[in-house]
């Protein structure tokens, strides 16, 4: 399956859960316990495989649908100056 959907062996995805010390990317934290393997991200525009996400992480951007201006106004919400 990682090679059909990213073009991925098992070795590159084994490699690259090694060069993430086998955390996410975005979080910093090993995968939840019900998911006990990282996910591939990748851009659902390109199919550029961008790296190894957590479930909830993937599934963030996912449902923000990948829209950086969306991430970046979460972010300001998030730190409450969503209005500035």
């Amino acid at each position: 399956m990682l090679r059909q959907r990213y073009g991925l062996t098992v070795e590159k995805y084994d490699e690259m859960v090694l060069e993430q010390g086998g955390l996410c990317l975005l979080c910093l934290k090993p995968p939840i316990q019900k998911r006990k393997h990282l996910v591939v991200d990748h851009s659902h525009i390109t199919g550029e495989v961008r790296g190894l996400l957590c479930i909830n992480c993937n599934a963030g951007i996912g449902m923000l649908n990948e829209d950086i201006y969306t991430l970046k106004r979460a972010i300001k919400y998030l730190s409450g100056t969503v209005n500035d």
